[in-house]
């Protein structure tokens, strides 16, 4: 097949589309009641949804100005690979493709398949115990998306857009509802609950609520990969992510105000450890609704994991397609369809790893941990990218400058070392800390065999 070229076919509306839609998944449904578990009092819980929030986007101000000076296919991988080298961009690559990538898209198959399968009558809990229907949708659900990014970015973009669209409109939806059930004030219907201590201020909470928060914002730095097919990158990759991450925070501030002003912080502290993770969600819907109208919650979930998904297979290949112009991964996944404009062979490539995974996990699993634990090594090395390079480079052009550099990089920076620091130590999670490290490690013999055969680029 001719190979082409990608296409400049993005605008400002789909850059911000693409940076909510990539975050505004799972997370916000599955997280709340976990993080409210954790923590000692309601205050906390908004200081920590809105504190990590401004976080990552202080760590978007330095993936902006990287993505404004390097905007070209790849992302954080081409940022990784002008900061640091060749051999950081393609552990960061490796583990992208095994991990961060691949096993988020086959978790959310199955997640979206999960609550998909209960609108239509079947037995969800006989599906996890016995997967049939429940694998077959989530199969179906990454077909679907690699056809329509196959089909061109255009396409995959008027997808993302419309989910996001669909998605930020219904939880919005529940908090207007919300602030007309209950005035502002207290809940209109709180139930009854025992006297349950708090927890206080402990690591193993803070770990806990540092990875629920962190998940549901994981995705934000996924628009840079677009930045080959971003009309007028200088201007809308900045804008779409400083944008992108105002709309999460505020949007992710105002939904737990709803939960919390539906499901008083004392009756979900009460919750035993039995509780479904979408409990709150659902409980909250048919209190500002109806009990009937719950059931609906399950489409807005299927339709918001859907639209989280998406992007991985709009903006990943795109690192994948960097890489083989590098040399470091078989060159095949450098075509470019030159009637579509799209990476089609690191498509279908991504989606053949998720549909694996799928087969193989047969089950919804938790894999935020190690997911998180591996992305945040990464994080904090691409934003410390931008002092390295403003000292080597320093007449380099940068249409976009880090805002409050170099404050806000810093804290990223200080912010990602502590929580890395505090999983390594924490009983509870520091076994998906080491699988993430092995699996990073594990691309290290690759490079030694593979990479470094090719030390020059794909023209």
């Amino acid at each position: 097949m001719e190979s082409g070229q990608l296409q400049r076919r993005l605008g400002l509306t789909s850059a911000v589309s693409i940076t909510v839609g990539a975050v505004i998944g799972s997370g916000i449904f599955l997280k709340p009641l976990k993080v409210a578990q954790s923590l000692p009092a309601e205050w906390a819980i908004y200081v920590m949804w809105v504190g990590l929030g401004v976080v990552c986007l202080f760590g978007a101000f330095a993936y902006a100005e990287l993505g404004a000076m390097f905007p070209e296919a790849g992302g954080q991988y081409a940022f990784l690979r002008e900061g640091w080298g060749r051999f950081i961009a393609f552990l960061y690559g490796w583990t992208f493709f095994w991990v961060i990538n691949a096993g988020t898209v086959a978790a959310l198959a199955l997640g979206f398949a999960g609550n998909l399968l209960p609108l239509f009558g079947a037995d969800i809990a006989a599906e996890k115990e016995h997967p049939r229907l429940l694998l077959v949708v989530a199969v179906a659900m990454i077909l679907v998306l690699a056809v329509v990014n196959h089909l061109g970015v255009v396409v995959g973009a008027i997808v993302q857009n419309v989910s996001t669209f669909a998605k930020v409109g219904a939880l919005a939806l529940l908090v207007v509802g919300g602030l007309f059930a209950t005035g502002g004030g207290e809940p209109a219907a709180a139930m009854a609950t025992p006297a349950v201590a708090a927890p206080g201020w402990t690591m193993t909470g803070l770990v806990a609520a540092f990875m629920g928060i962190f998940w549901a914002y994981e995705g934000w730095y996924q628009m840079p990969f677009n930045a080959a097919e971003l009309k007028r990158p200088e201007r809308n990759l900045p804008l779409g992510l400083l944008l992108g991450m105002v709309i999460l925070i505020v949007t992710y501030l105002f939904v737990n105000w709803t939960y919390m002003r539906a499901v008083p912080f004392d009756e979900m502290r009460a919750m035993g450890d039995g509780t479904a993770d979408t409990y709150v969600a659902t409980l909250t819907v048919e209190r500002i609704f109806s009990p009937e109208f719950g059931g609906y919650l399950t489409l807005l979930m299927a339709i918001s994991i859907f639209g989280a998904a998406n992007p991985n297979m709009l903006s990943s290949p795109r690192a994948f397609y960097a890489m083989g112009k590098d040399g470091l991964v078989p060159r095949a996944l450098t075509t470019v369809s030159p009637r579509w404009g799209t990476p089609v062979v690191a498509i279908w490539v991504q989606a053949i790893v998720g549909i694996v995974l799928v087969l193989a996990l047969q089950g919804f699993h938790d894999v935020t941990a190690f997911v998180v634990f591996a992305a945040f090594l990464f994080y904090a090395l691409t934003v410390a990218a931008v002092y390295r390079l403003r000292a080597s480079r320093p007449q380099a052009e940068r249409p976009y400058r880090c805002t409050g550099y170099p404050f806000t990089p810093a804290v990223f920076i200080v912010v990602a070392i502590a929580f890395i620091a505090a999983v390594l130590t924490d009983p509870a999670e520091v076994q998906n800390a080491l699988i993430g490290l092995a699996i990073v490690a594990a691309g290290v013999p690759w490079y030694l065999a593979f990479g470094r055969r090719s030390q020059q680029p794909v023209e």
